[in-house]
């Protein structure tokens, strides 16, 4: 049983949130947590980034942030709800990161069957696999 889990969400695999929030409250401690991180990487690998403002990227934040919070209360018992954070940055590193300073025992995350391109450069779920130094599950 893990006491604290870290669910990271793209809300590009939302198929998939079931099984997740399936996984995770089976793995949770009856004293544990189950925190929620969306990362926004649009600033980083987004060829119009230089073109958004911090009032958009700060809407995009708060619809994100309301997207989560609904999400929470709707999917996770009360008892188990932990944190929701919104990052900007590489998705992978800041998974990893946000896991080390939030001292996840468990990361799980959906992933979708791979295409050609991530034979090439590696998926965001398989980058926090080889790196994590907690458990990760990961949900197709």
């Amino acid at each position: 049983m893990f006491k604290q889990i870290l669910l990271p969400l793209d809300f590009e695999h939302q198929e998939l949130y079931d099984k997740v929030v399936e996984a995770a409250l089976r793995l949770c401690h009856p004293e544990g947590r189950i925190n929620l991180l969306y990362v926004n990487s649009a600033r980083i690998h987004h060829a119009a980034a230089p073109l958004y403002s911090r009032e958009l990227i700060s809407k995009l934040d708060q619809a994100v942030e309301q997207q989560m919070a609904d999400f929470m209360q709707a999917q996770i018992p009360a008892e188990h709800r932990g944190r929701l954070w919104i990052r900007h940055g590489v998705v992978y590193d800041t998974i990893l990161a946000r896991a080390k300073k939030h001292e996840a025992d468990l990361i799980i995350m959906p992933a979708s069957r791979p295409g050609a391109e991530t034979y090439l450069l590696g998926s965001n779920s398989s980058k926090v696999v080889r790196h994590a130094k907690c458990a990760v599950l990961v949900v197709r």
